[in-house]
């Protein structure tokens, strides 16, 4: 449809609508007080003005309590490769891969070569040999607390709980330790020496796609500039604030309804992750957190978005989609069709928003028909009577 083709339904439906009822003689129909006089409207402008209906109903709604969000990426699906030493970048194999490219873990993204003087080269030497040292002492230390806890394990009952907590975190103390000893061995020797340099490959350390790629072949860098960015975005999270007095009731909820305005009209399901244990001193505010699954990539990390957090439980009530929804002045209506040509505005009695649905406590009945595109049209029609 064409804007001027629009206009001028518009003004039709303005300079005509407001005569008489549905019928072509004779007195309109009765109506309620309330409701006002009706729109006649005829067959062919409904379609010229894709005017839709759907009926009112009853359906199970769930009261909701509504915060402002952001999208952000999960901490384990968000990954930012820095240089680990002060070198030139050199491509690999294939090139510097660029900003939108999909890249697999263990993926080589670039090359830095260092210079090495001699002193350089023997000190390079002497730290692997010393990180494979530190690499062994840490295996050694997480084999010996795995021993000592299984050891009080099997003593549970004569042995302090306490003692069992302690050998716990021991474990995994040891198992961080080797972590980083390992990651510091595989710097080392992953990289290749040879004629007073050193290479040293920058590797994706997920799967996912470059959001970020900075490196520029025969750049100089350092270590603490980020060359590379990788998200993998199939799940995100997202991040919303509560009141505390709120806090009990998001902790009882099971999930929420995510709402972006670059999506009108759609919902995106969410699970409830976690609810924080601190609350912000300014705003008396506690930060929660829930899963999405964003496999379509639609929602992005750093969007603005609405979360309708279930924390109502459901119950059956007559009902209407948020679209047929007209305000003025503080008050609530919605368009009935009432007969084939007629259409009547009734004021409404709103209750719990439920995604898409308002639960309509009154002015509607079950089965009713509803506008639920065109409205705007209409209600500027009733305007200009």
């Amino acid at each position: 449809m064409t804007r001027r083709l629009l206009g001028t339904a518009v003004v039709l439906l303005a300079t005509v609508a407001w005569g008489h009822g549905g019928e072509e003689h004779g007195s309109p129909p009765a109506t309620p007080a309330a409701a006002g006089p009706g729109i006649s409207v005829r067959k062919e402008t409904q379609f010229l003005l894709e005017i839709r209906t759907v009926r009112a109903q009853v359906r199970p709604l769930e009261a909701r309590l509504v915060a402002p969000g952001k999208v952000i990426p999960r901490t384990d699906r968000y990954a930012q490769v820095a240089s680990p030493v002060t070198g030139l970048v050199t491509a690999s194999g294939n090139g510097v891969p660029l900003v939108g490219q999909k890249v697999k873990k263990g993926q080589v993204l670039a090359t830095i070569q260092q210079s090495l003087s001699a002193s350089e080269a023997t000190q390079f030497s002497t730290g692997l040999i010393q990180a494979e040292a530190e690499a062994s002492r840490a295996q050694a230390a997480l084999e010996q607390a795995r021993r000592d806890l299984a050891r009080l394990e099997s003593l549970k009952g004569v042995v302090a709980e306490k003692e069992v907590q302690q050998a716990t975190l021991a474990v995994r103390t040891a198992e961080e330790e080797l972590n980083r000893s390992r990651a510091a061995r595989e710097v080392l020797a992953g990289a290749r020496q040879g004629q007073g340099t050193a290479r040293f490959a920058l590797t994706a350390p997920i799967d996912g796609v470059l959001v970020e790629a900075r490196a520029t072949v025969g750049e100089q860098v350092e270590p603490s500039r980020p060359l590379f960015t990788v998200l993998d975005a199939a799940v995100v999270w997202v991040e919303a604030r509560v009141y505390e007095n709120d806090v009990a009731r998001v902790e009882a909820a099971t999930g929420a309804l995510v709402h972006s305005a670059a999506y009108e009209g759609q919902h995106f399901p969410a699970r409830l992750y976690n609810v924080g244990q601190v609350v912000e001193e300014g705003t008396r505010s506690v930060r929660v957190l829930f899963e999405l699954d964003n496999r379509d990539g639609r929602l992005r990390p750093g969007m603005f978005v609405d979360v309708a957090i279930g924390a109502g439980g459901q119950r059956e009530a007559l009902a209407v989609p948020e679209a047929a929804v007209a305000e003025e002045e503080g008050r609530t209506f919605v368009f009935i069709h009432t007969a084939p040509e007629l259409f009547e505005r009734r004021e409404v009695v709103l209750g719990v928003r439920d995604g898409d649905w308002r639960e309509v406590r009154r002015g509607v009945k079950q089965g009713e028909r509803v506008v639920v595109r065109g409205v705007g049209t209409l209600q500027a029609a009733r305007g200009g009577r």
